[in-house]
């Protein structure tokens, strides 16, 4: 009788994990496939296109580099690892940086700083009158506002592809 009981607990536990798993991956599966972020037919900014930002003098600050983040980005917190070396390698050509979020001015601040982005000039707002529909987006903008690159999301493989762009612009003399 003991072994009998303990061949349906067996059986009742090994059923039980099969349906967990069953319903583990219907979840996972749910979530990639059908709650993919949806695409949004609002306009994206792109090369060639001049970028408006309020209280910025594009003229005075030559060259740019803006980074369009949102708290609470995955992408964004991974990505920042490679933003630094991007931030360090703009400030040694003397390229300005600015960062734009969706957030509070504090809690941007705030953020900023977790991600270890030294990011002095910082502006606040919807990124949707940016023309910009998902974070990360970073771009390089001239002396006249106009943007001569624009990378979206989050790539670790065109890092080195940003990097070098990145590299020429700053040398550029636009």
């Amino acid at each position: 009788m003991p072994n009998n009981i303990r061949a349906n607990l067996e059986l009742g536990a090994q059923i039980a994990i099969a349906i967990a798993v069953v319903i583990v991956a219907g979840v996972l599966v749910k979530r990639q496939v059908f709650s993919a972020p949806a695409r949004t037919n609002a306009p994206q900014i792109n090369a060639g296109e001049k970028l408006i930002v309020p209280n910025v003098d594009w003229e005075q600050n030559k060259k740019t580099l803006v980074f369009f983040l949102q708290k609470g980005c995955h992408y964004c917190a991974e990505s920042a690892p490679f933003y630094g070396q991007l931030i360090a390698g703009a400030k040694n050509k003397n390229v300005k940086l600015l960062a734009i979020l969706p957030n509070s001015a504090d809690e941007a601040r705030q953020y900023l700083q977790s991600l270890g982005l030294p990011i002095d000039n910082l502006q606040t707002g919807s990124l949707a009158s940016y023309k910009v529909n998902g974070t990360p987006t970073v771009l390089f903008a001239d002396r006249h506002g106009i943007v001569r690159s624009v990378w979206f999301g989050a790539a670790p493989e065109r890092e080195r592809e940003m990097r070098d762009k990145l590299d020429q612009l700053f040398e550029a003399d636009n």
